[in-house]
């Protein structure tokens, strides 16, 4: 790996962990979304990739971390990681929630060459009423700018729906 790639490497670690030190600092154990729990395990579609494996993990009632492992049919492995802001006072219901939600986050794909993203997901999601049904179900629309070995980059827009169980 050559010593331009180690250092966008490394300041992009050091911004996920800065932008990740508000989440920690107020995080709050009790808070749980559904009867289920704080963490929530599933399954997405859309690019990039095919489908993947998706995890939610609630840090408080507003900030949470989204994980994914993305597969291509090409046997592509993508690594996705969010940090997502969510906002539950744009649609009130009296069951469940709604929130709009706004993340950064960042894309790895390691091949023969090493592929490293910029995401910022914007989407919705209905989480179902607590104490039945621990799911949720989400669409999120997400800019990519992408850092490609060679110098180049490139822009795509990727559309997701995923739901999560809580556990």
């Amino acid at each position: 790996m050559s010593m331009k790639w180690k250092k966008i490497i490394l300041v992009g670690l050091m911004t996920v962990g800065t932008l990740g030190m508000p989440a920690c600092s107020r995080a709050d154990s009790d808070y749980r979304p559904t009867s289920g729990g704080n963490f929530g395990l599933g399954v997405e579609v859309g690019n990039p990739g095919t489908w993947g494996i998706s995890g939610k993990l609630w840090a408080d009632s507003v900030n949470a971390f989204q994980p994914a492992v993305k597969f291509d049919t090409d046997g592509t492995v993508i690594l996705q990681l969010d940090y997502l802001w969510h906002n539950f006072d744009i649609i009130r219901l009296s069951e469940g929630g709604m929130p709009f939600y706004i993340g950064l986050g960042g894309n790895l794909v390691l091949l023969s060459t090493v592929q490293i993203a910029g995401r910022l997901p914007i989407g919705v999601s209905y989480i179902f009423d607590k104490k039945n049904f621990p799911v949720d179900l989400y669409f999120q629309v997400v800019p990519t700018l992408w850092f490609n070995t060679g110098g180049t980059t490139t822009f795509d827009f990727y559309p997701e729906a995923g739901a999560h169980i809580y556990l």
